[in-house]
């Protein structure tokens, strides 16, 4: 029964709304076509008013050649053609106009103004035909010939031309605005009739909606209180299953949906005690793991320092003894002085090594661990020269370039041994990939608060699938291993690591044609420092 009232109320509404489309389609017509009516009364009108200046520019030029005898034929023949299309456009606007006609004084209107316009051709014609050919020529002086084509302007067959053209544009401006008030009207009777349908669907919607709601709202009610209890859990809960039909049925099925929720949440009870149950082992489980993996972490990293501790005793004393003979005087031989030399190298590569291993062992945790010190940016930059060349010359050539103009009064928060340690790491780096081609060129860029240094070399380069993974622990590239076999792969690790630390970034970019560019930016600041402070 409710589907049934409810179809008809749908049905009516839709009428409705089908009337108002009728009609908005009909007010748009009628709308439209008085536009149109007045559209072209205004377009007829600017022509006739086009046309009359264009007819007094026309007597202009004609004084004008009949006083000086060198007036421009161009501008004459220009306004015959701009004449000529006004008299075609007002023709066919007049045509239009007939078309658009709607009572028996507007078809007179459009008649006397078609008569206008064929007797203004008429004239157009006989004047060019007067102004172009010779016949101007055939009177014997310019008083004559003036009074004649000034006739000719002026009447034409009995009729004063001039008059006959104001006449017309009075009556158009009249016409224009009478179409404009009939445009204007039609709007508002389409307005009025569209607010009268729009009210009337209002009000029927309105007392439809109110018998429909009221029709709707009991049963809506037992719904929503069982939908509430159903979402507090109660889903035992049942809902009347009276009424009409439609309703009786819709609370049969709430009541089926209840049941049905209510055996789900039983089940779904005994899946979660299950699966909890299971979260736990698993958790058991993993948690054992997880300490089985701390404790041989644990014992990685006791083992690297337990070897670490153990190398460092015999490589300081070997490094102490060849010191010590290189400090004496010149021995027996130069093989005995290089003998001698090349243990100390060895010895100071071992001990790198293992300062390695000691700071693997530490974990990175004791690499952000930074002491920074004020430092000026001469004496930085000092230290740094001091570095390169003693971990590279005599081996490699060495070019410096420092652009910058005032670092007087600049300064860096720097840890120097870290930092050292960096410059170690990419020299070393540098050592033993580029060593074919043993000149290195080291750029240093000053600005306001940046210090870029860049080491370039011309050794194995890098590729693009790479650069991506070379500051991963342990991760060599295949050139790179076949080049130094013995090779861990945690320096660039623990360069990053360091620069990091201070705030600062390095990075690694391919050298055209061949090489790498490392690229190390630490923060600058300016003014003036107390060199003792800690940070």
């Amino acid at each position: 029964m409710y589907l049934r009232k409810l179809a008809i109320t749908l049905c009516i509404l839709l009428a409705i709304m089908l009337l108002q489309s009728v009609i908005a389609f009909w007010a748009h017509q009628n709308s439209e076509f008085h536009t149109e009516r007045n559209r072209v009364a205004n377009q007829m009108l600017s022509e006739f008013i086009s046309l009359r200046a264009d007819k007094q520019r026309l007597k202009v030029w004609l004084a004008e050649y009949l006083i000086t005898e060198d007036a421009n034929t161009s501008f004459r023949d220009t306004l015959f053609v701009r004449m000529q299309q006004q008299l075609d456009a007002l023709d066919k606007l007049a045509i239009r106009d007939q078309v658009l006609n709607n009572h028996e004084l507007d078809l007179q209107h459009t008649m006397q103004q078609v008569k206008v316009i064929s007797l203004l051709q008429t004239n157009l014609q006989t004047l060019e035909n007067a102004l172009k050919t010779r016949e101007i020529a055939q009177y014997q002086n310019d008083t004559e010939r003036w009074r004649v084509l000034i006739s000719l302007f002026d009447k034409f067959q009995d009729t004063d031309l001039s008059e006959l053209l104001q006449q017309a544009i009075a009556q158009q401006k009249q016409r224009a605005s009478i179409t404009e008030q009939e445009a204007l009207t039609a709007v508002k009777r389409v307005k009025l009739t569209i607010a009268l349908i729009s009210l009337a669907g209002v009000i029927f919607a309105i007392v439809i909606g109110y018998h429909l709601s009221k029709a709707l709202s009991r049963p809506l009610q037992q719904l929503l209180n069982g939908t509430k209890q159903l979402q507090q859990g109660h889903f035992h809960h049942r809902i009347s299953e009276t009424g009409p039909a439609e309703f009786a049925e819709l609370a049969r099925q709430f009541n089926l949906m209840s049941g049905y929720i209510a055996d789900f949440a039983e089940k779904e009870k005994q899946s979660q005690h299950i699966a909890e149950k299971l979260v736990q082992d698993r958790t058991a489980q993993l948690q054992h793991a997880l300490e089985q993996l701390h404790q041989a972490e644990f014992r990685q990293k006791q083992l690297l320092a337990d070897i670490s501790h153990e190398l460092r005793t015999p490589t300081t004393t070997i490094q102490g003894e060849a010191e010590i003979s290189l400090r004496g005087h010149a021995k027996s031989s130069s093989e005995y002085q290089e003998a001698f030399t090349r243990i100390l190298a060895a010895t100071q590569q071992l001990s790198r090594r293992i300062d390695d291993l000691l700071m693997l062992a530490r974990g990175e945790d004791k690499l952000l661990q930074v002491q920074l010190h004020a430092l000026a940016l001469p004496v930085f930059l000092q230290q740094t020269q001091q570095t390169v060349r003693q971990q590279l010359e005599p081996v490699f050539t060495v070019s410096w370039q420092v652009q910058a103009q005032e670092i007087d009064e600049y300064w860096l928060l720097l840890d120097a041994e870290k930092f050292t340690s960096v410059l170690r790491i990419i020299t070393e780096n540098t050592k033993h990939y580029a060593k074919q081609t043993p000149h290195v060129q080291l750029l240093i860029k000053v600005s306001e608060a940046e210090l870029t240094l860049t080491l370039i070399d011309q050794g194995i380069g890098i590729t693009p699938e790479d650069s991506a993974r070379l500051f991963e622990r342990h991760y060599r590239s295949s050139e790179a291993r076949q080049t130094r076999p013995d090779g861990l792969g945690i320096g660039l690790c623990i360069a990053r690591a360091i620069m990091e630390a201070h705030d600062g970034a390095i990075t690694l970019a391919a050298n055209t044609p061949n090489g790498t560019q490392v690229t190390l930016t630490l923060p600058l600041f300016y003014g003036v420092i107390d060199e003792s402070s800690h940070y």
